[in-house]
C-alpha cells in the first residue's frame, strides 16, 4: 500500500519516538517527508492476498520469509530513524533474516531494521503514480534488490532491479519471474488482475 498524505518535513527521530508515533497513526518517511499511511479498498487487498499466497507456495524452495504491511526503517545510528517504508509485501532471504533475528532478540517489538530483498507495491485508486515511483527509487537506494509495482488500472507490472535504471513493464500475457531473489516464482500478469 502506498496511499498517503504528505505532512511536514522531518529529519528523523529516535526509535522509541518512531514506535510511539507509529502506533498512534502509521506513517512512512520518504526522502525526509512524513507521509501518513492511508487505508485501502478491498480490491487492493485481493491482489496483495493473491500474491502473498503465491509467495507462500514457493517459500520453502526459494528460502524466503514474507511479511505484509510491516514497516522497516532506515537508521543513521542504531537508535535514530531517518526513513521508514511500509511495502504491501516484503520478502527477505531466509538466512539473512535468521541472522537479523539472532542479532536483534527484540525484533518483534520494533519495526524491521533490515532492508527487504523484494518489495511489492499495489497502486491504489488514491495513489499518485509519481509518489509510487518516488518510493520505488527510495527502495532501490535503501538496498532492495527487486521491486514490483502492480498497477490495476493499466493491468501492468513495473519491475525495477537494483543497479539498473531501466524499468521493465510487463503486460497481461507476460510472465512475472522472481529470478534469483524468489527462485521458482512465476505468474502470468493477467492472472493477478483477474480476481
Amino acid at each position: 500500500m502506498i496511499a498517503y498524505a504528505p505532512v511536514a518535513a522531518e529529519t528523523g527521530m529516535t526509535m522509541d519516538e518512531f514506535i510511539r508515533q507509529f502506533e498512534e497513526s502509521p506513517f512512512e518517511i520518504i526522502n525526509g517527508v512524513r507521509r501518513e499511511w492511508m487505508p485501502v479498498l478491498p480490491g487492493h487487498n485481493v491482489i496483495v492476498q493473491f500474491l502473498l499466497e503465491l509467495l507462500i507456495q514457493v517459500r520453502e524452495s526459494a528460502d524466503i520469509i514474507v511479511y505484509f504491511e510491516t514497516p522497516f526503517v532506515i537508521t543513521e545510528r542504531s537508535n535514530w530513524v531517518k526513513g521508514s517504508r511500509i511495502p504491501d509485501l516484503a520478502v527477505f532471504d531466509a538466512k539473512r533474516f535468521a541472522a537479523y533475528k539472532t542479532d536483534n532478540p527484540d525484533w518483534k517489538e520494533k519495526p524491521f531494521v533490515i532492508v527487504p530483498d523484494l518489495c511489492i507495491e499495489v497502486v491504489s485508486k488514491n495513489d499518485d503514480f509519481a509518489d509510487v515511483m518516488e518510493k520505488v527509487e527510495s527502495y532501490l537506494a535503501d538496498g532492495v534488490q527487486l521491486v514490483w509495482v502492480f498497477e490495476p488500472k493499466t493491468r501492468t507490472v513495473t519491475v525495477r532491479t537494483r543497479g539498473s535504471a531501466q524499468a521493465i513493464i510487463l503486460h497481461e500475457d507476460d510472465m512475472l519471474d522472481g529470478g534469483a531473489v524468489v527462485a521458482g516464482f512465476r505468474v502470468r500478469v493477467g492472472d493477478v488482475f483477474a480476481l
